[in-house]
């Protein structure tokens, strides 16, 4: 069954939100310090985001030929 946009939106950012939790979680537990494991996990996101991005564009881009 196909998602209308606000059910989609809110699926994404739980998603996004756990997934934020997890790795903060793993990272702190990993390193000891919230500074370095929020830096970290910040990065992270923040370069998924972009490549998730890109992908779409290009996988729309690619279907369009």
């Amino acid at each position: 069954m196909p998602y209308h946009t606000e059910e989609l939106i809110k699926k994404v950012v739980t998603w996004r939100f756990i997934s934020i939790s997890i790795t903060l979680m793993l990272t702190y537990f990993y390193t000891g310090s919230i500074k370095e494991a929020t830096f970290s996990t910040v990065v992270l996101h923040m370069t998924l985001i972009a490549a998730h991005y890109i992908f779409e564009r290009w996988w729309e881009k690619d279907r369009e030929i």
